[in-house]
Formats: structure tokens, sequence, C-alpha cells
């Protein structure tokens, strides 16, 4: 319709454009040069009569360039009357009336040259016929003139009259247009827009809640219907889907329910009861059987689910031929799922047994075992006919399987670890039993030897002679050595017994440096090595065993004579740290030192530095360790160690302080010692 008003306001406007540059570049200079020749013409006459009548030459002057302008105006005028020739107006009398102006023309030109020669000469001319020639003329340009205005009078009537036309042409066709549209709109309207509408209405249902609604595909354009049809075969998909991934989540969800009930159990039977009852309800199965295979002398866990309206049937794994049929599924890693068993095509000799002893007509079945090892089969069965299995019911199967294979390796792995704790803890007991014994049987005959031997070194016996003392004392620092190892072996034995918090003290630790410095003095001197002794202050109190913290000063000291040379200083000192709540017992030596390899392994048992068992110094490599334990296990304590070697070994032990105040009240036959150390700490003197 578009296309139609336009070409016929394009046609309107071509007949319009052609009427109207035919009065602009034709009719009206075809005009403007007629007149132009008449004045032309007229000024030349003038000229000529004034000139004649007065003899002044200025009058000739519009004479002068009048021909020039007379003959472009003619030839002007010439062009445009051809052109109005071919416009289709009467060729013959407009050519006329143009030819007889121009002869009129040429013929007063003819006579005015010689007249103004005899004027121009002084002479007389009569103007008479000169005034009858410009007579003619004039009527012959008068006659042109009139027929040019009439030829541009019937041009304008004739566009006018066509714009009319047109207009009226343009409103009729322009309103056939707007009619033809509102017609195919109505028509669209009710073939796209309606369709639309009703598929856009289906779009905001489906997305408000209803899968099932459908489009119209008997509506509307092909184009259309096209759309309807598509858009359903999507929506068909997507509910699939929906449903499938509905399907899959109740599937998955019933997979983890069975994993958490697995994981409930303890015992194989159990694991299989469980899995039994909850996969036939969950698959709404006819029958569920899961049998494990036991060694030669054990029996064989097993267990079964049924519907109410069937019996109980023997045990599966004991036919050889599903017995063979799980080894082959184990071995190749996969499953069977039969819909029909009872299929000519399917029946094989091990689903004709399994058929005959469960009655199945459809079954998954799928093998349970770990790693390389077969442990059992699992059977869903339907029994009144044939079932098609989907994807995801053998997926729950096969991983519920997994979970009950997992489910008994635990329990046996836990039954293993359980006899193995039991074994080691009977071990251990034996092992504290026999260190106990055997250190309480040995310090028996230890000190009487120790006894008999003293009575011997002061001569009771008799006097002895040099060689003999030599002798003596060799047996006297074994016999010392002999008892070190057995009181460490005690300790040890007694700190592996574990100790009892609610039996811990008050330990001054003044009074404890004071005492193990007093009972080493000796041993020092032996080693003729100078004891430094400061037991820090009264306020260092430490709640322990009085006895295991006495052991762990007198194995850091005693190190640390037996590790220096003759001469050397030892230094023993306790210091008080209130802001961290903590007493350090520091020992510092300038002995043989400890390598720097060997210090990651200082507080092993009876490991020894190698520069001690290089020198052949005595030991059990039992100190350091029970001195950590002592501290650090029972005391909540802390040991560092630093030492170069060579240049000595520094031990700190780093205990928490007790303060009364927090905790508490005790009385002063608490406290370990009994010296003035003691009393000063309640503000006694001795």
């Amino acid at each position: 319709m578009l296309l139609v008003v336009s070409v016929t306001a394009v046609g309107s406007l071509a007949v319009q454009s052609g009427n109207i540059g035919r009065l602009t570049m034709i009719d009206g200079p075809a005009m403007d040069a007629n007149n132009q020749v008449r004045a032309a013409m007229s000024d030349a006459q003038i000229g000529l009569n004034g000139y004649q009548a007065s003899g002044d030459r200025a009058l000739l002057q519009p004479y002068f360039g009048a021909h020039d302008r007379t003959q472009a105006a003619l030839s002007t005028l010439g062009t445009k009357v051809a052109q109005e020739l071919v416009s289709g107006v009467d060729a013959a009398h407009l050519k006329a009336l143009e030819l007889a102006q121009r002869v009129a023309a040429q013929l007063w030109w003819a006579n005015a040259l010689p007249v103004e020669a005899r004027l121009t000469a002084g002479g007389h001319a009569d103007l008479v016929a000169s005034r009858a020639m410009f007579e003619h003329f004039s009527a012959a340009n008068a006659a042109l003139g009139h027929y040019l205005t009439t030829v541009r009078d019937r041009t304008r009537v004739a566009a006018r009259t066509l714009s009319s036309q047109g207009e009226t042409v343009s409103v009729a066709v322009t309103l056939a247009a707007l009619l033809a549209m509102l017609i195919l709109g109505g028509r669209a309207s009710g073939g796209i827009s309606r369709p639309l509408t009703d598929l856009r209405d289906v779009m905001l249902r489906q997305r408000g809640g209803e899968p099932g609604a459908r489009a119209r595909e008997d509506q509307g354009s092909l184009e259309l219907r096209s759309v309807a049809r598509d858009f359903n075969a999507l929506s068909e998909r997507n509910l699939a889907l929906q449903q499938l991934q509905a399907r899959d989540l109740g599937t998955q969800a019933t997979t983890l329910g069975i994993g958490r009930a697995i994981r409930a159990t303890s015992q194989t039977q159990q694991t299989l009861d469980v899995v039994c009852v909850a996969l036939g309800e969950a698959l709404g199965a006819d029958r569920v059987v899961a049998s494990t295979m036991g060694g030669h002398n054990e029996a064989a866990p097993s267990a079964q689910w049924y519907q109410p309206s069937l019996a109980p049937i023997g045990d599966l794994s004991r036919l050889p031929e599903l017995a063979e049929l799980a080894a082959e599924l184990w071995l190749s890693a996969g499953f069977r799922a039969q819909d029909d068993i009872t299929a000519q095509e399917l029946a094989t000799q091990p689903e004709r047994a399994f058929h005959q002893a469960s009655g199945a007509r459809a079954a998954i079945l799928v093998p349970i075992g770990f790693d390389d090892r077969l442990i059992g089969m699992m059977y869903v069965c339907m029994v009144g006919g044939p079932r098609l299995w989907t994807s995801a019911e053998t997926n729950v199967v096969q991983t519920v399987a997994g979970f009950v294979a997992r489910a008994i390796m635990e329990a046996e792995n836990q039954g293993y670890q359980r006899e193995y704790v039991d074994r080691i803890e009977t071990l251990d007991r034996q092992k504290s039993d026999f260190l106990a014994t055997v250190s309480h049987e040995l310090r028996t005959p230890l000190t009487s030897i120790i006894g008999y031997l003293e009575l011997l070194q002061e001569q009771q016996a008799g006097e002895l002679s040099a060689q003999q003392q030599r002798m003596l004392a060799a047996i006297n620092r074994n016999t010392l050595r002999l008892r070190s190892l057995i009181e460490d072996v005690m300790v040890l034995s007694r700190i592996e017994g574990g100790v009892n918090r609610d039996d811990f003290v008050p330990v001054p630790i003044r009074a404890l440096i004071t005492r193990v410095s007093e009972e080493l003095s000796p041993f020092a001197g032996d080693h003729q090595v100078e004891l430094e002794i400061d037991p820090g202050p009264a306020a260092a109190i430490v709640l322990g065993d009085p006895a295991s913290l006495d052991r762990a000063v007198v194995n850091v000291l005693s190190n640390a004579i037996k590790f220096s040379r003759a001469g050397q200083v030892v230094r023993l000192t306790c210091t008080l740290d209130l802001d961290g709540g903590r007493v350090l017992v520091t020992c510092q030596d300038h002995g043989v030192g400890i390598p720097a390899k060997d210090l990651t392994e200082l507080f092993t048992r009876f490991f020894r530095a190698s520069n001690a068992t290089d020198q052949s110094t005595p030991g059990t490599g039992l100190g350091l360790s029970i001195t950590k334990q002592i501290v650090q296990d029972h005391h909540d304590g802390v040991v560092r160690l630093t030492s170069v070697e060579n240049e000595g070994t520094t031990v700190v032990i780093d205990l928490p302080l007790y303060e009364p105040s927090r905790a508490e009240p005790f009385q002063a036959e608490d406290f370990v010692g009994n010296d003035s150390h003691v009393q000063d700490v309640f503000g006694i003197r001795a």
C-alpha cells in the first residue's frame, strides 16, 4: 500500500514539476525576451526622433546598442519559441507570429541605419516611413506577446487543474491504503498477535508452576504453528528432564539414607539386615538377598528381605553357578541387570539356577568386594513378572554394594585393631610387671653385695693389700653403676605406670636443689668437679611429685658432673619468673658438650651421644629421657637443652609456679624437706 501511495504521489509531482518547469523555463523567458525586443526597438525609435527634432546628439544615446540588444533578444526568443513548439502548442501560428516580428524588426533596422547616417552627416531624413515600419513592428510584437500570454495562462490553468487532481488521487489512494492496512492489521492480529499472546500466557503458566501447560498448534501462521510445536516439544523434554532429575534426587536420597543406616551398624550381620530392608522398600522389589562368602571353618553371614506373600529361600552363596557368576562379575567390574530372566535369549545356566532357587523373573545382581577380594553378592528380585530396570536403580544397588563392602572391611579391621590393642596392652602390662619384679629382685641382692663390699673395704675381715683395694674399688664402681641402672629402670617403670595428680603436693625447689647438691657432692668430689649451687628464692614452689622431680634434677646434675673434666665448675641455679609464672632450674657445665648431629636424639631412650660412647663414659641413656617424661608429661613443664661440642651444655627445667593464693591452702608438713629453707617459706626461722 505504501508503494502505491508513493508511486501516485511521485507521478503527480512529476507532472506538476513539468508544468512548473515550462512556466519558469519556457513561457516566462519567452515573454521576457519578447518584451526586451520591444524595449530595444522603442529605445532606437525614440533616439532617432529626438535627434532629428533637436539636433542634440546626446538624445541619440538610447539608439546606440539597441541593435545588438534587439538581435540578442530575438535570438533568445527564437530559442524559447522552438521549445514551445515541442510542448505541443499551435506550432504554425506561433512560428508565424515570431517570424512576422523578426521580419518587421529587420525591416525597421534596414531603414534606420541609412536615416542615422544622413542625420549624422547633418542632413534631413524623412521619418514617416520609419514610424510606419515601427508601427508594423509594434503590431507584430503585440500579437506575439498576446499569444505567449495565452500559452502561459493555459499552462497555469493546466498546472492548477493537475495539482488538484493529484491531491484528490493521493488522498483517495491514501485512504484506500489505510483501509487495506486496517483490514490486513485485523487479519494479522488474528493470525499473529493472538497466537503470540496465547503462547506468552502458556509460558507464564509454566513459570507459575504448571509444567503441563501447552501451546495451541492449530492457529496462526505457519511460522507461529512451527514455533508452537517446537515450544511444546521443548516443554515435553524439560518435563522429562525434571522427572528424571526428581528420580535421580530420590535415588540419591535413598542411597544416602542407606549409607547413614550402614554407618550406624557395627556388625556385618546387622549391616546386611539393614541393607536388605532398605533396598527392598526403596526399589519396590519383591525380594532382596545379601550373602557373603566365609572361610573354610567360618560361617558366612547372609540376610534376606521379602514381601509378606513370599517365603524365604536358602543360602544362594552355596550354589556353585552363582559363586562362579559372582567371581566373573567381580573380575569384570560389572553387574547383571535382567529385565526378564525367562526370555530365551537370556536364559544362561547361572540365570536358570538363580531362577529356580529364587523364583525371580527379573533381577539385579551386583558383587560385593573390596580391592581384589570378593566378599559376596547382592540380589534384588522381582517375582511377579518382568521389570525394566533403570540405570538409576542399578546405580543405587552398586553404590550400596560398595557401602556394604567398606562396612564389612571396616568391621573386620576394627576387630583386628581391638585384638591387636588387647595384645599390646597385655604385653605392656607383662613388660611393666617384669621390670618391676626384676628391678626389685636385683636390688635386694645388690644391697647385700654393697654391704659386704663396705665391710671388706673397711678391712673388718682382715687387712687388704693395695692390689686387693684396687680390685674392691673397681667392684664398688661397677656396683654403683648397676644400682644406678636399676634405679633408672624402677623410675621408668613407675613413670610408665602413670602418676596420680591428686597426690601432688607443693614442692619447694630451694629445698630440693639443696638436698640434690648434698647428695651428689661426693660424686662431684670423686670427679674433681666443683659445684656452684644457688637454690633460688623461697617462693619458688611447684606442685608435683617430690620423688619424680628429685629424680629429674639428679639426672641432669649427675650428667653435668660426669661429662665435665677435672677442675671444671658445674653451676646449678634456680630463678623465678613472676611475670610468666614459671620456675626455672638451670644446670650449666663446661664439659665435653654434645655433637650437633646428636642433639635431636638426646631425649630418646637408651640413646647416648657419640662422643660419650667413644670415650667409654658409663651411662644407660635413660637420664634425659626420664627427665623429659617427668617434667613435660607429668608436670606440664618444658625441658630445653643447648650444647656446643667441647664448650659445654646447658639444661633448663621450666616448671609452672605454684601460687598458694590461687590454690587450696596447705599445711607446712606438705612440703618436702626439713631444713631451714622449708621453714623460710612460711616465715618461720629455724
